[in-house]
């Protein structure tokens, strides 16, 4: 027996090794396939902490939550050994995934005492992909892999903290306390479901059971309590330390009341769950996709029904493994509740963080399974759907990938040209640019920009302005580039942004069928053409571009030209122009900052040079700059710029 056993586990672990490496197999192959610039701002940052040797960046515009204990760190660590973009994204996921199949054995091993053949079996099924939904948000992208790690860990504390064990409740509550720290996903996922499962049983306890069910309702609490006190620490601390990303929970908002629509809602989760599973759609019943289809619904019916008898045999069960299912099914009841009834909460990416917990269920229930022909039925759909889909997916995905080569041959063509004429740091759009930053192993680093219609009576019908989403926090700074920098956009974005072109008249220094770049003398140069882009005139005479890289404005009846609210960052500033004409008494230019547009600098207008100097006392996203004619007419302003004058 004991020579069967280990050649069980042997297998096992093959199958672990088999799944790993062919998850790695994918990521090599799906790389350009799969790559955006999500994806990439992850290993920007990651490359960033390891060239600063930082765990923590304090520096960088996060996007919904501050990724403290993440995938970045996973990233960073191979920077730190020299590894290249790609290779550090498949190191950091391949060791992500092998954390979260170690936490996956422990809570199989130590909370509900399988065996070692059925956890590990249960753990190959992390790596293993059989969809390209799941390729693009775990498999390659990365995204939810840390959840695993964080949720298999709670859930086999929380299971062993059943028993009256100090040193597992007192885990057990650090680990709630860090996770409600770390993101409000954890408190929704993780640790709300539980409290509905301990409740429940709580509830419907038989009377000779009460008090140890009590007791694990306590216990329960008790984590509640402490996700919930690191949750308000995040909303305390986090918004004091960084820039953005908090997540908080006071930012949802439930949907209209409208049936039709929320059943929508559900019915789109359930072809999202079956897309997860490898489905495919427009497949013929007579081939390998249709086929695969086929498992698919198979392992739903079957696992349906060994999750049936599972419950129904319940309480024959030790109290960790009658309670495992319940959480399963109420994790993804709270994950379907929100999904439903919560504006903004789902993309269908989401559901691999509802669905985890059911990979544990599964060796669970096939554990207490009298039924060999359920079991044989549910093991057969369940392995023949994977591999095969997994094959069609990887079949696919090389397909693909020569595509996206040919995409990244003109983007390569644009980088190298850039490169080579001296560029260094460069502007353009979040889908591009990120993916360029990585794509050149950073050689050339950007800042975001999206291109946004401006109001009435601007000088240009559409303007770029700074998006801040996923950069470091000084990327959109005046002196960003002291040197020359680029704006690089596709053709449809240049054709946007015509007008705002013509009015900097910055000149094309490369172009391709994809792309098109613009040369700038420096950020500041740049950084004030955004300005002046989208500057209006209320209710003047009217604007006009001078055509030798001024710019004039002529108002008159109480005109005013106005700056519209831009994010500037702390610091002291000039903004300097000529004015030509005779300005009158209430003539003056002005600076504001501030939610309320407090005034923070004003100066009246003179002929000639003007200088108006401020400081912004902290980064400021209502910053505006506004002159006033007044009572005076025919003036023309030109040469107006903005440059910062710290000492």
């Amino acid at each position: 027996m004991r020579g069967k056993g280990a050649a069980k586990v042997l297998l096992s672990l093959l199958l672990c090794a088999a799944t790993l490496c062919t998850s790695v197999v994918l990521q090599r192959e799906g790389y350009l396939t799969y790559l955006n610039a999500d994806m990439a701002s992850e290993t920007i940052l990651a490359r960033r902490q390891a060239d600063l040797l930082a765990p923590i960046a304090t520096d960088w515009i996060y996007s919904t939550e501050i990724h403290l204990l993440h995938m970045n760190l996973l990233y960073a660590l191979a920077f730190l050994a020299g590894a290249s973009f790609e290779a550090a994204r498949i190191i950091g996921n391949t060791l992500g995934l092998l954390l979260g199949m170690a936490s996956l054995v422990l809570l199989c091993r130590r909370a509900l005492r399988l065996p070692w053949p059925a956890s590990l079996c249960a753990a190959a099924l992390l790596p293993a992909t059989a969809s390209v939904l799941y390729a693009s948000s775990v498999t390659v992208a990365g995204y939810y892999i840390v959840h695993y790690t964080f949720g298999y860990l709670l859930a086999a504390l929380w299971l062993r903290a059943m028993e009256p064990r100090r040193g597992a409740r007192a885990a057990f509550y650090a680990l709630c306390l860090l996770e409600g720290f770390l993101s409000v996903r954890y408190v929704l996922c993780f640790v709300c479901p539980m409290l509905a499962v301990a409740l429940l049983d709580a509830i419907f306890a038989r009377r000779e059971a009460l008090p140890r069910r009590a007791r694990f309702l306590g216990v329960t609490a008790i984590g509640v309590i402490f996700c919930g006190a690191g949750y308000l620490a995040a909303q305390i601390a986090l918004p004091r330390l960084f820039m953005s990303g908090v997540g908080a929970a006071d930012s949802f908002a439930f949907v209209p009341l409208d049936g039709v629509e929320m059943v929508k809602r559900v019915c789109t989760v359930f072809a999202d769950l079956l897309k997860l599973m490898g489905w495919r759609g427009g497949a013929t019943l007579v081939s390998a996709a249709g086929i695969v289809n086929l498992c698919v619904a198979g392992t739903l019916f079957f696992g349906a029904a060994l999750l049936v008898r599972a419950l129904r045999r319940g309480e024959s069960e030790t109290p960790e493994r009658r309670a495992l299912p319940l959480y399963a099914l109420a994790a993804f009841a709270v994950n379907l509740f929100c999904f439903a009834c919560v504006e903004g909460t789902y993309l269908n990416r989401y559901l691999v963080v509802a669905v985890i917990f059911f990979v544990p269920v599964l060796p669970l229930v096939l554990a207490g399974e009298r039924n060999a022909r359920l079991r044989a039925a549910f093991l057969v759909t369940l392995c023949a759907g994977i591999a095969l889909s997994g094959a069609l997916l990887l079949s696919q995905t090389r397909e693909s990938e020569r595509e996206a080569a040919a995409r990244d041959a003109e983007m390569t063509e644009a980088t190298q040209a850039l490169l080579a004429q001296g560029y260094t740091h460069g502007y353009g759009t979040f889908w591009n640019v990120r993916v360029m930053q990585e794509r050149t192993q950073g050689a050339l680093t950007f800042t975001g920009v999206v291109p946004v219609e401006t109001e009435e009576g601007a000088l240009t019908a559409c303007a770029p302005t700074f998006i801040r989403w996923l950069e470091p926090s000084d990327a959109s700074a005046l002196d960003a580039c002291e040197g020359p920098t680029f704006l690089v956009l596709t053709h449809e974005e240049a054709a946007q942004l015509s007008d705002w072109l013509a009015l900097a008249g910055a000149p094309r220094i490369f172009e391709n069928d994809a792309y098109i770049a613009y040369g700038f003398d420096s950020s500041q140069a740049l950084v004030n053409f955004v300005l002046l882009g989208s500057a209006t005139i209320e209710p003047g005479d009217g604007a006009a571009w001078s055509g030798d890289g001024k710019w004039a404005v002529t108002l008159g009846a109480q005109g005013r030209l106005r700056m519209p609210p831009r994010y500037r960052e702390a610091g002291a500033y000039e903004w300097t122009f000529t004015c030509e004409g005779t300005p009158a008494p209430d003539s003056v230019a002005l600076a504001y900052a501030g939610r309320d547009f407090a005034v923070i600098a004003e100066q009246p207008l003179a002929e000639g040079e003007n200088a108006l100097r401020f400081t912004l006392p902290q980064d400021d996203k209502y910053f505006m700059l506004q002159i006033r004619a007044g009572s005076a007419s025919d003036l023309c302003l030109t040469d107006a710029r903005l440059s910062r004058a710290d000492d």
